[in-house]
C-alpha cells in the first residue's frame, strides 16, 4: 500500500513518545508513597483513555482509600515528577516528520493531554519545528473515540478526511480516526495491549511507514 495524502494527524503519547509507560510508573510509585497503592498493569491498561474515564476507573480502584480525590490531595504534597521527553522520542520519529514535510504534508498533533504538556513534549523532543498545529482534548467538550479532535484539526489545516491520515496507538484513538473518515495507521508497541484491529495499517517501526510513504 502507498499513502498519498496532504496531512498527517498524530496522537502524542504512545505515538511520538514512549511516555505512557513512564507516566504510569510514576503514578503507581507516587500512589504507593502516599499509602494508596495501585496495580501497575491495571493503570497501564488505561493508557489512551480520556482523563475523565481514567479518573473514573482509578476512583473505583481507590474506593477503600477514599477515592481518587483523596489520592490527588495526598500526591499534591509530593515533588513534581518530570517526564524525560527528550529520551522518550520513538526511533525514527524525526526522520518520519522530516520526510512528511519534504513531501508537503501539513502536520498536526491531536492529543487528549493538556496543551502545555504537548508543547513541552514537542519542544523537549526537538520535533516542534515540524508541527503546524496542536490541539488538546482539554479544549473540546468530548474526548476520543469521538472524532471531534481530528475533525477540528482538519478544519484548521484546510484538508479533507480523504486527504488525511491519522497515526494512533489506542483503540479509542483508532476509532476516533476512523469515525473522522481518515485512513488510520496504528503504531504497535508490545508493552501495550490495545485492540488495533480497526486500523488500516499497523506498523511496529516508523521505518516501515517511511517505506510506505516513499
Amino acid at each position: 500500500m502507498k499513502i498519498e495524502k496532504k496531512a498527517a494527524l498524530f496522537d502524542l503519547d504512545g505515538v511520538l513518545f514512549d511516555s505512557e509507560y513512564t507516566a504510569a510508573r510514576y503514578y503507581v510509585e507516587d500512589s504507593e508513597t502516599v499509602g494508596m497503592p495501585l496495580p501497575f498493569d491495571e493503570i497501564l491498561s488505561y493508557a489512551g483513555m480520556s482523563h475523565q474515564e481514567f479518573d473514573r476507573m482509578t476512583d473505583k480502584l481507590l474506593e477503600p482509600y477514599g477515592g481518587i480525590s483523596e489520592l490527588n490531595r495526598r500526591i499534591a504534597s509530593l515533588p513534581e515528577r518530570e517526564i524525560p521527553f527528550a529520551d522518550l522520542v520513538y526511533p525514527h520519529v524525526p526522520e518520519l516528520l522530516s520526510l512528511l514535510k519534504e513531501k508537503g504534508y501539513k502536520i498536526a498533533v491531536c492529543s487528549a493531554s493538556p496543551a502545555s504538556y504537548v508543547k513541552k513534549a514537542l519542544e523537549e523532543g526537538k520535533i516542534d519545528k515540524y508541527v503546524d498545529y496542536v490541539i488538546s482534548g482539554h479544549d473540546l467538550p468530548v474526548s476520543k473515540p469521538d472524532p471531534a479532535i481530528y475533525l477540528k484539526a482538519m478544519n484548521v489545516l484546510g484538508v479533507e478526511p480523504e486527504n488525511s491520515f491519522v497515526i494512533e496507538d489506542s483503540s479509542y484513538g483508532i476509532e476516533a480516526g476512523k469515525r473522522a473518515g481518515c485512513l488510520v495507521v496504528a503504531h504497535h508497541d508490545s508493552k501495550y495491549r490495545y485492540d488495533q484491529s480497526q486500523a488500516d495499517i499497523i506498523v511496529d517501526d516508523y521505518q516501515q511507514l517511511m517505506e510506505i510513504l516513499s
